[in-house]
């Protein structure tokens, strides 16, 4: 075969190598440019995001806020990572007038979703202000100064599946909600909070419903009205407090070991159904304060088992005006099963055992529905001021 035979055999071969390798280099473009859209992707510390975000690796000591929100509809996926603080007061910041040491911040932004990490050592985890549909969705918030999360003037939004536990002494919240209404909060973990794991501060018909709280002092703080507070579990520190408030529900809750695990201080029109309380500190459920005496009105304390309290079982104070009780259990409490000192109140169907002192102290005048119980209790009496079998 002569040379120049050779050369065009060869010759069809080369368009194809010349398109392989021109693919090549343009996959491998392509790849950069990936790559390099992804990095920019990437928030920053104190970076403002107006379209939708993800982390790619943590962010460590923000000197001031993590991220803040710019834009409705925006989502801002942590990623399982983390944005941490420096654990100080941001520098050369004014927070009487402007937004210092916030993890993640949404002021007035709404359909807005930030999922799955952690914020730590800021003054606030998550701030949420004048925003409506927004969901925070396995989140972890701790460590932080004033809250792990807060709300302020927000509607319709949703906190489920997340963490607010250990933020710092003496303030340290687990969630605050702060003119805030049907908002759902929902599935979540509270632990060892030295303020409330969940104070609702003038805020309505919200729904508390499925969290763990332990250690928190106190546990739910309710200031509201219509709020439901259903199925959770809370366990030491404080209990479940409401007042002032009114109309709303404490139902299917169940406590242990916390101190006066369910009381309504002042409201008119609370239900309080079918919790179990086992080995409160103090009265298992109360309504109204001694000292200053203080009470609310109508309430309705139903179907209740109140197991082995450290003072009564039920207590009513005399300020708590025509309230009822009815089909509720008190067993095994220190002093009084039930210990009635207002006047108006109405007793039907209620059961004591086995409680050191009286099965039910009632005050002259209370309203006797019938029915009631008691056997085994430390006063041969039973029963003072209606009848008991």
């Amino acid at each position: 075969m002569s040379a120049a035979q050779s050369r065009l055999r060869v010759g069809p071969a080369a368009p194809v190598a010349f398109a392989a390798v021109l693919a090549l280099t343009l996959i491998a473009l392509v790849v950069l440019n990936d790559a390099r859209a992804a990095a920019q992707q990437q928030p920053k510390c104190g970076d403002t995001i107006t379209n939708d975000a993800t982390l790619h690796h943590n962010l460590v000591n923000c000197p001031n806020n993590g991220i803040v929100i710019g834009a409705d509809d925006v989502t801002l996926d942590l990623n399982y990572h983390s944005i941490d603080g420096d654990g100080t007061p941001a520098a050369g910041c004014d927070p009487r007038r402007e937004f210092c040491d916030v993890g993640v911040l949404n002021d007035g932004h709404d359909g807005v979703t930030v999922t799955n990490g952690s914020l730590h050592q800021f003054g606030i985890g998550v701030w949420g202000l004048r925003a409506s549909h927004n969901r925070f969705l396995g989140i972890s918030a701790s460590r932080n100064v004033f809250f792990g999360m807060v709300m302020f003037d927000s509607t319709r939004s949703v906190i489920r599946n997340g963490s607010f536990s250990r933020n710092i002494p003496p303030e340290g919240d687990g969630i605050g909600l702060f003119s805030s209404d049907h908002l759902r909060i929902v599935g979540n973990k509270v632990r060892r909070n030295p303020g409330p794991g969940i104070h609702v501060s003038r805020s309505d018909q919200n729904l508390i419903k499925g969290n763990i709280f332990s250690r928190n002092g106190p546990g739910i703080l309710i200031e509201g009205d219509r709020n439901e507070i259903r199925r959770n579990r809370v366990r030491r520190g404080g209990g479940i407090r409401v007042g002032p408030g009114s109309h709303n529900v404490i139902a299917r809750n169940r406590t242990s070991r916390a101190s006066e695990s369910i009381r309504v201080e002042k409201g008119r029109g609370n239900l309080v159904t079918r919790n179990v309380v086992a080995g409160a500190r103090g009265p298992g459920i109360r309504l109204g304060i001694q000292r200053p005496s203080i009470g609310g009105a109508n309430n309705v304390i139903s179907r209740n088992q109140v197991k082995g309290s450290g003072d009564d079982g039920f207590l009513v104070n005399e300020k708590d005006n025509r309230s009822v009780l009815k089909h509720n259990v008190a067993i095994g409490a220190a002093d009084d099963g039930f210990d009635i000192r207002s006047h108006s109140a109405k007793l039907t169907g209620n059961q004591a055992e086995r409680n050191r002192d009286l099965g039910i102290a009632a005050r002259r005048g209370v309203i006797d529905g019938g029915g009631n119980r008691a056997s085994g209790n430390g006063d041969p009496r039973q029963c003072t001021n209606l009848v008991c079998r």
